[in-house]
């Protein structure tokens, strides 16, 4: 990887291999170069795993599909990355669904309380099945994007607290709780009796101080790579909420003018690295878990048959919620059946 001034870029122009055969008859300076843009730090999962897309993506290529990555929000954070891939202002990105869902409502679904309590790994097949192709089908129609397979995922979304133990889910009555967005979130927080609060992540660590927030929704590497065990966060309660995936989408802009044999290579150079990505966010989320607990904070899991009993008692909040969103009933059909 190669950095280029006055921007951290990475500039990936292998040598030719095998693969360069395929693409002989092409000339590489008439290719376009892809421009990534991410709002995470080189060192978080997800850049790390982008990297590695990149240079394998350059590398089987011949050197004729050179990659720049643009990171830590230098152009666009996570609000405005999928607006601009849309544009054409950036080449791809790997955006969360959470601003996605704005967009495309039915992306809302896999924050309903019928995944709640469902393991990080069933919910990657899920979303690696027919239920996680409509979205990105849905998702790439209404934005005008390649959305490809292939998700990656940040993890189990837990509750953490500052002085309140968390032993079962009725500790969070009355707290005030911070959490990321979405209605599945706030329907969740109510109907235990929380106070859902929304605010950027970026003033979590002074509401915790100060007592704004006595509660958040996040993840256990979330929690290390903000250090807010240092701003009061004591006690974990690990309800897995829902689980965060990033979802990759591609501009027609620069999608158009691959070959379709670019196209095949670029989707499965892509798919190919998904898996690894997934086993290392997890082991990450493992080893934030060991931090933590080393660091003091005390950590309680969820018992099966609460979290089986919530999603009952949300039924009709979730019911609500599809009305409401108008997600419409195929969607909730493979939904309903990714989760028998």
């Amino acid at each position: 990887m190669t950095v280029l001034p006055p921007l951290r870029r990475a500039g990936f122009l292998a040598s030719a291999t095998a693969a360069a055969a395929l693409f002989a008859a092409l000339p590489a300076l008439a290719e376009p170069t892809l421009t990534i843009t991410l709002d995470t730090p080189p060192s978080h999962m997800r850049n790390v795993y982008v990297g590695r897309f990149a240079e394998a993506l350059t590398e089987r290529s011949g050197g004729a599909l050179s990659v720049e990555i643009f990171d830590s929000g230098q152009l666009y954070s996570s609000r405005d990355a999928g607006r601009a891939v849309a544009r054409g202002d950036a080449g791809m990105a790997i955006v969360s669904t959470a601003p996605l869902s704005r967009i495309e409502p039915a992306l809302t679904v896999l924050e309903f309380p019928m995944f709640s309590g469902v393991p990080a790994e069933r919910m990657g097949e899920i979303v690696d099945g027919p239920l996680g192709q409509r979205l990105g089908q849905m998702l790439g129609e209404k934005m005008n994007v390649v959305a490809l397979d292939g998700w990656y995922m940040l993890g189990a979304i837990n509750t953490y607290s500052t002085t309140t133990p968390l032993n079962s889910l009725e500790d969070l009555r009355g707290l005030q709780v911070r959490h990321p967005g979405g209605v599945g979130a706030v329907a969740y927080l109510e109907e235990l009796g929380a106070a859902p609060v929304s605010m950027p992540f970026t003033d979590v660590p002074l509401a915790l101080q100060q007592g704004t927030v006595d509660a958040i929704v996040s993840s256990n590497a979330s929690i290390v790579s903000a250090s807010l065990h240092e701003s009061g966060l004591g006690y974990a309660y690990l309800n897995n909420m829902l689980t965060g995936f990033y979802m990759p989408i591609v501009s027609h802009a620069y999608w158009d003018q691959l070959s379709d044999e670019q196209q095949t290579l670029f989707r499965e150079t892509w798919a190919e690295f998904a898996p690894g990505q997934r086993e290392d966010a997890a082991r990450q989320q493992d080893e934030a878990r060991a931090t933590l607990e080393a660091a003091g904070m005390v950590f309680v899991e969820q018992p099966a048959e609460e979290a089986a009993a919530l999603r009952e008692r949300l039924a009709g909040a979730q019911e609500q919620m599809i009305s409401d969103l108008g997600i419409d009933d195929e969607v909730m059909s493979l939904a309903r059946d990714a989760v028998q």
